[in-house]
């Protein structure tokens, strides 16, 4: 059920059990998805890596990010960067996924490794051709998924291995459900969501979803572009239901302008024996017992370390644990712990929701149609 790579994570000395020194660029578009949550920043003092170049199409947003980070090799067009410049890997940092197939394939092509920030892609044919072109000239990518890289994280998954909360019974997913809630939070908060329920459970094998819009069923002519190009998206409303290994069920859930924001986007873990909450980066909590009932006494315990609650800029500290990562699994030839193969089965769940919604059934995992479902 658990899979096998699992980070090293560094001291005051990490960076040095890699074997050389690697050029790193990143590209950003700040007239159309800026550089996504500091994925410009990421390559700023990472031991054994050394931040040479910056390309964005917008003159200010790329003088702007040339000055925050120290850079002065600013490039207008980033295929002039990637021909130019002796690089070894690229952040391609923009939120908005509908530019990162042309590009991951670009850097793919000239044989750059790829830092990605999520959704990784609009739908799933597009994420098989990044795929394909990753595999054609053998270059890895890894995804911004922080949470896999989280040592609060870390530790309520080996809890759950080591059978902490007895056996594995079902997740629980939520979005902000905020302005986005529905359509929009499930391919933008619910990629987090969906990755993190395959890191805990492994990959499921079907969904079963409903959508709703303005309090009727959703229909393919309710497909829009959300508030950022992601694809399409529909409803303000859906609930969906996963089937994992060994008998373990997902559900995620999303309306639209509820309250709360930030504390509902969420994931439980129930087990036979406990639960455990994750509500972000730092805010992971568990408790022991077969039932949880609030008229009696629990004792909600934190799931952290010192040396982890002492991290100030958390998002920034796991984006270089993953970008560590990623150049050990090119020295090692293995898959980065947040690796494309598993920003396309967060995907598979994402786009899942509409192809069930729209055949009134449940469908099978991975989905045989990679065209969006809403198309």
């Amino acid at each position: 059920m658990f899979g096998s790579k699992t980070p090293v994570f560094f001291g005051e000395d990490w960076g040095l059990d890699l074997t050389k020194t690697y050029r790193a660029a990143a590209i950003g578009s700040t007239g159309h998805g800026d550089f996504g949550h500091g994925l410009d920043k990421v390559f700023v003092n990472l031991p054994n890596v050394e931040f040479v170049a910056i390309a964005d199409e917008n003159p200010t947003g790329l003088e702007a990010a040339g000055k925050r980070n120290g850079v002065t090799r600013l490039y207008t067009d980033y295929r002039q960067m990637l021909a130019k410049d002796k690089l070894d890997l690229v952040s391609v940092a923009m939120r908005h996924s509908e530019l990162h197939e042309e590009i991951v394939i670009a850097c793919a092509e000239a044989g750059k490794h790829v830092f990605c920030e999520k959704p990784i892609a609009p739908d799933l044919a597009a994420a098989d051709r990044m795929r394909a072109a990753c595999k054609k000239n053998g270059v890895k990518m890894a995804v911004a998924v922080q949470n896999r890289v989280s040592p609060a994280v870390l530790q309520a998954k080996q809890m759950v291995k080591e059978g902490r909360i007895g056996e594995l019974l079902s997740m629980r997913g939520n979005g902000k459900e905020d302005h986005r809630g529905g359509g929009e939070d499930l391919m933008v908060l619910g990629f987090h969501i969906f990755d993190l329920m395959n890191y805990f459970a492994g990959h499921p094998t079907w969904a079963f979803a409903h959508v709703l819009q303005n309090g009727r069923e959703a229909r393919k002519s309710d497909a829009h572009a959300g508030s950022e190009p992601n694809g399409l998206v529909a409803g303000d409303c859906l609930m969906a239901m996963y089937g994992f290994p060994e008998g373990v069920y997902g559900t995620f859930e999303s309306r639209r302008d509820l309250k709360g924001g930030s504390d509902r986007f969420s994931l439980e873990i129930h087990g036979s024996e406990g639960m455990i909450a994750l509500r972000s980066l730092s805010d992971v909590v568990w408790f022991q017992g077969p039932i949880f009932n609030p008229a009696k006494p629990h004792r909600w315990q934190a799931i952290s370390t010192p040396e982890w609650d002492a991290v100030s800029d958390k998002m920034h500290w796991c984006n270089q644990q993953l970008v560590h990562d990623l150049l050990k699994s090119v020295e090692e030839d293995r898959e980065p712990i947040a690796s494309l193969e598993d920003g396309i089965w967060a995907l598979e769940m994402i786009l899942s929701v509409y192809a069930s919604h729209m055949a009134k059934a449940r469908v099978a995992l991975p989905l045989k149609n990679r065209r969006h479902p809403l198309k």
